[in-house]
């Protein structure tokens, strides 16, 4: 079992959550479609939470710490990086508080949506094909 296993898990949860919600997406939504993504986006919002918390206190820290010049500067570059896109995520899903607000502008939170989960899934890639690697190789 690799070290990263538990967040390559999250991570397939949330491309998972991510691929439920887009199958509803349009420029109009049913309001029982309405219901369940606002539903699915709190889930995500807390898998994400728990997600970022695992790597905040575990994964970062120990790179950040290891020996090896260009693991700590990966590190810090992961790091630096998902400042922006965590509050982006954070962003988004304040935006969309309530099934009537998605109800409300549909079309805007389709377009919404699919740039959060594009750039969710490119980080996500990046990860698990970079930053995961580097731990399971120093473990």
């Amino acid at each position: 079992m690799a070290r990263t296993d538990s967040y390559r898990k999250h991570h397939d949860e949330i491309l998972g959550i991510a691929r439920e919600i887009n199958a509803l997406l349009g420029a109009t939504i049913a309001d029982g479609d309405a219901d369940t993504i606002r539903k699915l986006l709190s889930k995500l919002a807390g898998l994400v939470n728990v997600h970022l918390a695992m790597e905040d206190k575990g994964l970062y820290p120990e790179l950040l710490a290891h020996g090896d010049a260009s693991v700590k500067a990966t590190a810090r570059r992961f790091s630096d990086e998902m400042g922006s896109v965590a509050a982006a995520f954070v962003a988004y899903i304040n935006a969309w508080p309530t099934s009537t607000a998605i109800k409300a502008d549909p079309a805007r939170f389709t377009t919404e949506s699919k740039g959060i989960f594009n750039a969710l899934s490119k980080r996500i890639h990046r990860e698990n094909t970079e930053l995961y690697v580097l731990l399971d190789a120093i473990a």
